[in-house]
């Protein structure tokens, strides 16, 4: 198999960083171990940079985040004030009859005209009725 002449010279310049590195290592490892730090260094510094520049023209470029934002917490605000549950007072233990059971349980099956109004809002959605394909022609 032939090797590319580029892929030849990549072998060869890591090949020699990597004796580059190891040579350092072996005879000043103090100023190798401060190059490495200050490098990691600049590079966590350029990435902050980086990271802050880019949000901000992204929040920017994208306009109407914020008023869409708003516009969710009030959905989320007025959802919330629809279905909350009422708060009951905890209830004390005591023994019930079985007729008390019963007409508990009576009256829990029967919907109330609150629980009624609760259902939920549906929209139509026009759509075109007169298109139809005619498919028993």
């Amino acid at each position: 198999m032939r090797k590319s002449g580029s892929s030849i010279i990549v072998f060869v310049l890591v090949g020699f960083a990597v004796i580059g590195i190891g040579m350092q290592l072996v005879t000043n490892p103090a100023a190798f171990f401060q190059n490495v730090l200050v490098w990691v260094g600049g590079a966590v510094l350029f990435g902050a940079l980086l990271y802050f520049i880019l949000t901000r023209l992204r929040g920017r470029s994208t306009g109407g985040s914020s008023s869409d934002m708003q516009k969710y917490k009030q959905a989320v605000k007025q959802s919330k004030q629809k279905y909350k549950q009422p708060k009951t007072a905890p209830a004390k233990k005591t023994t019930k009859s079985a007729a008390s059971i019963t007409k508990a349980s009576a009256a829990r099956k029967k919907r109330s005209s609150k629980d009624r109004s609760r259902s939920p809002q549906l929209r139509v959605i026009e759509g075109n009725k007169h298109k139809r394909k005619k498919s028993s022609i």
